[in-house]
Formats: C-alpha cells, structure tokens, sequence
C-alpha cells in the first residue's frame, strides 16, 4: 500500500499562473512607469518571476523523488546577485536624486541636451 503525501501548491498550473502574474505585473510597470525607483521595483518583479519558472520546471521531467538541488542554488544565487545589484542601482538612484532633484526618466533625460 503506498502512502501519498499532498503538500500545498503542487498544482504546476496554479505556480506558473502566478508567475505570468508576476510578468505581466512587471512588465506593466516597466513600460507605464517614469519613476527609476518604480523602474527598479518591476525590473525585481521580472527577475522573481523567472526563478519562479525555473523553480517550477527544475523538476518537471523528473521522474524520481528526489529533487535536483543545482537549480535551487542556481536560484538562491541569482537572488543573492540581484539584490546586490539592486543595492548598487538604488545608491545611483538615491545620487542621481541629490544632483537632479528628480526621479523622472523623462526629465532626466532631457537633461543631456
């Protein structure tokens, strides 16, 4: 008699429908937004939403128990890069804030001519 154990969120199609949200979400703010913080804000969402992908297609075609532990690592360590790199772009924003006065991109960007 074999024992089955149902955890939570195991339905792929209930994962992947939260990260299209994600996308769509960040995707949205990225082209509507002019703020560089709301810019940096959706560029976050964009990134979860792909390690949510490979999260959720790590172990699709496994046809063992045991799940493979590189994707998870590889996940754990793009999380670890992206939040630096978003530590280096808010301390860009917060400088191009003080010398501007502003956060507009478009007001930004007039500025070069």
């Amino acid at each position: 008699m074999a024992i089955t154990i149902s955890l939570p969120f195991t339905n792929i199609y209930v994962v992947l429908a939260f990260s299209a949200l994600l996308l769509v979400i960040g995707a949205y703010a990225f082209a509507s937004k002019q703020n560089m913080i709301k810019f940096l804000i959706a560029i976050e969402l964009l990134l979860d939403a792909a390690h949510l992908n490979f999260i959720t297609f790590s172990n699709i075609f496994s046809t063992s128990a045991v799940v493979d532990p590189l994707p998870h690592a590889v996940v754990i360590l793009s999380i670890c890069v992206g939040g630096c790199v978003a530590g280096v772009a808010l301390a860009l924003i917060i400088q191009a804030y003080r010398m501007y006065g502003s956060l507009n991109v478009q007001r930004l960007n007039s500025l070069k001519y």
